[in-house]
């Protein structure tokens, strides 16, 4: 197991602001993790960062981050079944290879596939949770699998309980063509030009029904409203 004292929030997170968190800890297996949930009062888990924001000050908490053999791929039965540490990004590039379609809308959407099923990432239409055909998640139990159904997920969250980590999931896919799933890759990527590059933890605010988050903050006239070193972004205005 790896374990890192003193480290910096801004450097594990997209954001790149926040204080320091006293220890991270990276399990190398399911065994390691499952020996820091059942030890450990409390944690937090964290993904690749994109999505949290650390307080300025010291972070007493433990944080759990899976290490490097939680990063895989592999092909299962329609559909592959990767690592909760595999970046979302990796997971399409593996999909254009070879040629699986069914997760082009996650394109441009950062982070790691534990993180993004954990909030259940994805667009306004559809989220990552309707292509999990199952999970395995570690908590206080150990190590179990669980399916979609039993886990409630619903529009920005995965239904994932309270400090269970997952570790893997199924993700049913279709047999397309390479350059089939890259078109429609390229697609979903131009819809996201608007979107700022600079440092943010993407979007803040979830759509309400009447209208999107970043449309009210306009009409709102706080675009480019400054707070310190932060700053609702004169791009889009659902980015901070």
């Amino acid at each position: 197991m790896k374990v890192m004292d003193n480290v910096s929030a801004a450097s594990i997170t997209s954001m790149r602001c926040g204080g320091v968190v006293a220890r991270v800890l990276e399990p190398d297996d399911v065994r390691e993790l499952a020996g820091l949930v059942g030890g450990l009062e409390t944690y937090h888990v964290l993904g690749a960062g994109t999505n949290t924001i650390f307080a300025d000050d010291t972070i007493r908490t433990p944080v759990i981050r899976l290490g490097r053999t939680f990063d895989f791929i592999e092909p299962v039965a329609g559909g592959i079944r990767a690592g909760g540490a595999t970046p979302v990004k990796r997971i399409l590039s593996h999909c254009i290879r070879t040629g699986l379609t069914g997760l082009e809308f996650m394109a441009g959407i950062p982070g790691t596939l534990g993180g993004a099923v954990y909030m259940n990432a994805g667009t306004a239409n559809r989220g990552i949770m309707e292509a999990v055909d199952s999970l395995e998640i570690v908590d206080k139990d150990g190590l179990r699998t669980v399916a979609p159904g039993d886990v409630g997920y619903g529009y920005r969250s995965g239904g994932i309980p309270p400090n269970a980590v997952v570790t893997s999931c199924v993700l049913r896919l279709e047999l397309s063509t390479p350059g089939r799933v890259r078109s429609l890759v390229l697609e979903h990527l131009g819809r996201r030009r608007t979107q700022p590059h600079e440092p943010s933890a993407g979007s803040v605010f979830k759509n309400p029904p009447q209208a999107p988050a970043g449309a009210l903050i306009d009409q709102a006239g706080l675009k480019g409203l400054r707070a310190g070193g932060a700053m609702i972004s004169v791009k889009h205005a659902n980015f901070i």
